[in-house]
């Protein structure tokens, strides 16, 4: 059960770092990302290109995440996101495959 919050907090911590390198791996090929405040993403190579482009528009952008927890075959979390000097908090799941890849993240702000 653990194994789930682990690779959850893993790929915020990537996030974080901005490491589009550790991210990739995380991902199903077919993922897919959705979030009001970045759009819709399917597949991993669009989900790359919008982190990319995501990381390089907001450099300052960090998550402070906490209050992991697992529900069946996806982790949920709650999120404080700062950028610009701005704050605004949401909740935030990441669900994975049976090979314990990404395969769908939903974020709510």
């Amino acid at each position: 059960m653990d194994e789930l919050i682990e690779k959850a907090k893993a790929y915020v911590a990537a996030s974080n770092a901005h490491d589009i390198a550790r991210i990739k791996p995380m991902l199903a090929p077919a993922c897919s990302y959705r979030s009001a405040g970045v759009g819709r993403h399917d597949g991993a190579d669009a989900i790359m290109t919008m982190m990319q482009s995501f990381f390089a528009a907001n450099p300052d952008v960090h998550w402070q995440a906490e209050n992991y927890r697992q529900r069946c075959d996806h982790v949920v979390f709650d999120f404080v996101i700062t950028m610009d000097g701005n704050s605004s908090s949401g909740v935030e799941e990441i669900h994975f495959d049976g090979a314990g890849n990404v395969s769908r993240i939903v974020v709510q702000r």
